[in-house]
């Protein structure tokens, strides 16, 4: 598949599931930093809070920055991206977990709406690992 249509389908991913996971992901880690700096709770608490949520957030920062490189630079974009943003990508990554565990849990056990939480965050995975393939898929060719 050529550069012109991994782009096409970086696009894709971006709108059908990076959107809505941006939003509604954005939304929860922005409450998890409110919540945390606004609760009255013990400090190990808040602080675990705010972590959270500001590593979701950072996440997706770094998302829409690869992203944005990768569509207007190419794949020369991705390798050109520090360090720094492919770290914080896999911080945000991270911080979906709970979501995911949350959502299977609550799912199976309580009530099928437990599978919502799964749009909080998790469809970031797809153009995310999309765009970490293809950065490290070309690292590895031409090392090999």
């Amino acid at each position: 598949m050529d550069e012109r249509l991994h782009k096409r389908l970086q696009l894709a991913l971006a709108l059908l599931f990076g959107l809505p996971g941006l939003l509604l992901g954005g939304i929860v880690a922005l409450v998890g930093v409110y919540a945390g700096l606004m609760q009255e709770t013990r400090l190990l608490s808040r602080l675990l809070l705010v972590c959270w949520g500001a590593a979701g957030a950072l996440g997706i920062v770094a998302w829409v920055r690869i992203g944005a490189d990768f569509l207007l630079q190419g794949r020369s974009g991705l390798q050109a991206m520090g360090r720094v943003w492919w770290v914080l990508l896999l911080l945000g990554a991270f911080t979906v977990i709970p979501a995911v565990v949350l959502g299977v849990v609550v799912g199976l056990t309580e009530r099928a709406e437990g599978f919502g939480l799964l749009l909080y965050g998790p469809p970031l995975l797809l153009p995310a690992a999309h765009l970490a393939w293809l950065r490290w898929r070309q690292s590895l060719a031409a090392q090999g």
